[in-house]
């Protein structure tokens, strides 16, 4: 295994999986408006998981005026968390890359959005969501690993482009001191 891929790979994974939660974003809300679903009277989800974090750290929800850019910063950083992963995945193996990003997609959706966030208690059982619902957020993650891939790959070519590029600290060298 070499470190220095691994770590390259994660780092642009990072970076795709920001502009891959926008891309996601931006088709999830075209779809919903084209769909004329109109707003939800509940809060986003994201806004759900940022109330939890800021609970078990601060001990109280996220104030008013920062429940938006609050549930913002948990779809961003989340995104580049996944992101992070898929790049680093890739690298150690490649087949994690299949359909260009789409596999990838369809298995967070999997394990986010239909397993983890109604056992976590943010979303209604997944019986309770009308399919539209449940096809609408599968296809944006089908976006969201497709976006992720294409962008990796755009960012790790110009990372190994430009050797030195990306400076590394010591300890993760991979050559014998």
């Amino acid at each position: 295994m070499d470190t220095r891929r691994v770590i390259e790979g994660a780092a642009a994974g990072a970076a795709a999986g920001l502009a891959a939660s926008w891309v996601m974003s931006q088709f999830h809300n075209r779809w919903k408006a084209a769909s004329n679903e109109g707003q939800d009277d509940d809060e986003p989800n994201t806004v759900k998981v940022a109330d939890v974090l800021a609970e078990a750290s601060v001990g109280e929800p996220v104030p008013e005026e920062y429940r938006k850019p609050a549930g913002t910063a948990v779809h961003y950083g989340f995104g580049a968390f996944l992101g992070a992963v898929y790049g680093a995945a890739v690298e150690l193996r490649p087949a994690t890359g299949a359909g260009f990003g789409t596999a990838y997609g369809a298995a967070v959706s999997l394990f986010a959005d239909e397993m983890a966030m109604p056992a976590l208690g943010f979303t209604p059982p997944a019986p309770d969501v009308p399919a539209s619902v449940h096809l609408r957020g599968f296809v944006s993650h089908l976006v969201f690993g497709a976006a992720l891939e294409g962008a990796r790959r755009l960012l790790i070519s110009a990372i190994r482009e430009r050797p030195g590029s990306l400076q590394l600290p010591r300890i993760f060298s991979t050559q014998a001191a």
